[in-house]
Order: C-alpha cells, then structure tokens, then sequence
C-alpha cells in the first residue's frame, strides 16, 4: 500500500514539474509583483526615497536578465520587459504618491529589504520560467491575449497605454 503511494505522489510531483503555464497564469503572476508597488511606494516615501534610482534599476535588469538567459530565454530579447515592467511599476508608484499628498496613509508598509524585495526577485524568476516553458512548448504571445492580459493587471493606478506598452514588450521575448 505504501508503495502505490508513493508512486502514486512521485507521478503526480512530476506532472507538476513539466506542466507549462499558460498566459492567464504568467499575466496573473506578473500582476501578483506589481502589486508590491503601492508598498514600496509608501515605503519610499515614509523614509524619504526617490522613486526612480536608476543605479537600482541596472541591477535589477542585470540579474533579471541572466536569471532568464538560465532559463533559456535571449538576454537581448527580455530587456525590454524588464524595463517596461519597471516603467510600469515607477508608474504605480508616482500616481499612489500623488494620492498620498490628500489622502496620507496611516498604515505601515512591508519593509523593502526584508520582505518585498526577496519576493519581488522571488517573482520575477517565476515569469522568467513560465515564459521560457511557454515559448519553448511552441507558445506565442499574441494580440488575442492583450484583452487578458489588460483585465488580470488590476492596479488602478494602470493605465490601458502601461499595460499596453508591458504586453507589447512581453510579445518580443525570444528563446536563445
């Protein structure tokens, strides 16, 4: 009986290993790391930080960059995703802080370094892997999916042209 149990766990452990995401869940883990946004916008803010740090933002596209050049992915090509996915998160955060100036926050934020951060890099690995798995099962991303794509990115502070912009950068990834 153990046996047939174990088999039974491994089988189903290895269908979950090769199981290719499909748009709608990448495009609901890519809305899950803008999300972190209005936390690192009030973050920011409360300890008077610039949105924009352009130093940070080079390591993040580096390591972004290599960490999908693992995966599979052409470094060139996801460049311009990172970039977008950061324009779209300094996005996020400028309209929040523009909210905050009439309707400040009493709520403390995440801490940045301890909690956001990791899961930020934590997240942005898994887009890096679900969209390598996607292309490289024959997937292509398409304007039939910029509808969904558009409805699973649920910030408010999102503007229909942001979304657009990240989906058409996301259209340009390439394999190696």
């Amino acid at each position: 009986m153990f046996k047939r149990i174990t088999l039974f766990a491994v089988a189903l452990l290895s269908f979950n290993v090769f199981a290719t995401s499909t748009p709608a869940e990448l495009f609901s883990t890519i809305n899950l790391r803008l999300s972190y946004m209005e936390d690192v916008a009030l973050y920011k803010a409360i300890h008077r930080k610039p949105i924009e740090d352009l130093e940070r933002e080079a390591v993040v596209i580096e390591k972004a960059s290599l960490s999908a050049e693992k995966e599979g992915l052409d470094k060139r090509s996801v460049i311009g995703f990172f970039k977008a996915q950061i324009a779209a998160a300094k996005a996020i955060q400028y309209r929040y802080r523009a909210d905050l100036l009439s309707q400040p926050e009493t709520g403390t934020p995440r801490d940045l370094k301890t909690v956001i951060r990791p899961e930020l890099i934590k997240l942005g690995k898994q887009i890096n892997t679900d969209i390598a798995h996607y292309l490289h099962d024959g997937g292509v991303f398409s304007a039939n999916d910029l509808a969904t794509f558009k409805a699973a990115l649920n910030s408010k502070y999102l503007t229909d042209a942001d979304k657009k912009s990240l989906f058409d950068a996301l259209t340009q990834i390439r394999l190696q």
